[in-house]
C-alpha cells in the first residue's frame, strides 16, 4: 500500500516539484491509543528517499491494521487532497 501525490522539495533557494511522488508508511510506533508513523516520499518505488515526515493520529486497536489507519488518516489531511492510492 502506497499513495502517489505531488511534492516540493526545497533545494536551496528554489524549490523543485516532484509530480505524482511516491509516498508510503515506512515505520509506525504507537500504544494502544494513538500511533505516530513516519511517511517516506520518493520520485518512485525503489528510488533514492526525496524526504521524510512525521504524523501521528489516533489509533483503533480493534481497527484496520494500523498501517491502513495511517494512510487512512492521511488522505483527511489537506496535503494529501488527490492523493492517489497505488
Amino acid at each position: 500500500m502506497a499513495l502517489t501525490h505531488s511534492i516540493s522539495i526545497p533545494v536551496g533557494s528554489r524549490s523543485v516539484a516532484f509530480d505524482g511522488a511516491y509516498a508510503r508508511v515506512s515505520e509506525y510506533h504507537g500504544t494502544k491509543s494513538r500511533m505516530s508513523f513516519v511517511v517516506t516520499w520518493s520520485e518512485a518505488p525503489g528510488t533514492a528517499m526525496l524526504r521524510q515526515d512525521t504524523y501521528s493520529c489516533d489509533l483503533d486497536i480493534d481497527g484496520e491494521n494500523p498501517i491502513r489507519q495511517a494512510y487512512l488518516h492521511l488522505k483527511t489531511l489537506p496535503e494529501f487532497a488527490n492523493a492517489v492510492d497505488c
